[in-house]
């Protein structure tokens, strides 16, 4: 069985025409978008026709595009390579706009299938609480939940702001779910949490899921708006100070893959 760096030792020459090549990259990406003509894709890369075109006719040896009713499309194998090509571009862009964010959270926290679309994240912002501005995340969330007409929760930490600003949120009719660790749910049976939770629980648009597994993840996911947090690496403590924000649709997209997958691993809540 050969090993990946093998397998690049002896390809290294086909993998790195397309990687050295800006142009080449510049026209896979482009019809990732989908199919372009000729002189669509001398608008978008800059380049001329007798630049660009010695680029297309090695990637329509390669199998990756295919020329058909005037226009260039990827082949079903192209889609893979654009794909992956966009896969790492987003993702250098994502750990390199906030290389300190990633370096000190807890990365391994995240299941590996969501880790791997990682830079589903790249367009986003982080939201830190400094000194002059304690507030910050707090206020970030109840901003994103001011308009929210869904609310998907996982929680490894639950303060009495957040709880107040969720129950509001549901007695206004906005269907909200939580994913919750073992020892909010042990928190939640006793007072005074337990008094609200029965009267919360009383709403069908209501819903908390109890992880049998640690979670060191925090996650908010609205219709319009995504936050994200972990846990320090040091200590693997939740870190309340700084939180990932995006309003971006593949981000969004990810943190409802992310809350389905945890409310697939977790039983529904019950007072006993």
């Amino acid at each position: 069985m050969m090993h990946t760096l093998e397998i690049f030792n002896e390809y290294q020459d086909i993998i790195q025409k397309i990687f050295r090549s800006r142009l080449m990259l510049q026209i896979m990406i482009s019809l990732g978008e989908g199919s372009k003509t000729l002189g669509e894709l001398r608008g978008l890369t800059g380049s001329t026709s007798q630049t660009i075109l010695p680029k297309i006719r090695f990637l329509e040896g390669m199998h990756h595009i295919r020329f058909l009713d005037g226009g260039y499309f990827l082949t079903p194998q192209g889609k893979v390579i654009s794909s992956q090509i966009q896969d790492y571009i987003r993702t250098t862009v994502l750990f390199n706009k906030n290389p300190k964010f990633w370096s000190s959270h807890y990365l391994e926290a995240i299941p590996a299938t969501f880790l791997r679309d990682i830079g589903d994240l790249f367009n986003s912002g982080i939201v830190e609480t400094f000194s002059t501005d304690i507030f910050s995340v707090i206020e970030c969330f109840f901003e994103m939940l001011e308009n929210a007409e869904r609310i998907h929760i996982i929680s490894s930490f639950m303060s009495h702001p957040h709880a107040d600003a969720l129950i509001a949120k549901v007695k206004a009719g906005v269907p909200v779910e939580m994913v919750v660790n073992t020892e909010i749910a042990e928190e939640l049976r006793k007072e005074p949490s337990l008094s609200k939770i029965e009267e919360m629980l009383g709403y069908k648009h209501f819903r908390i899921y109890v992880a049998p597994t640690p979670l060191l993840i925090g996650l908010t996911v609205t219709d319009s708006t995504l936050s994200f947090g972990m846990c320090m690496d040091d200590d693997l403590k939740y870190d309340i100070s700084s939180d990932l924000f995006s309003t971006d649709r593949l981000a969004l997209a990810w943190g409802e893959r992310l809350f389905s997958y945890y409310k697939d691993l977790s039983e529904e809540f019950s007072l006993i």
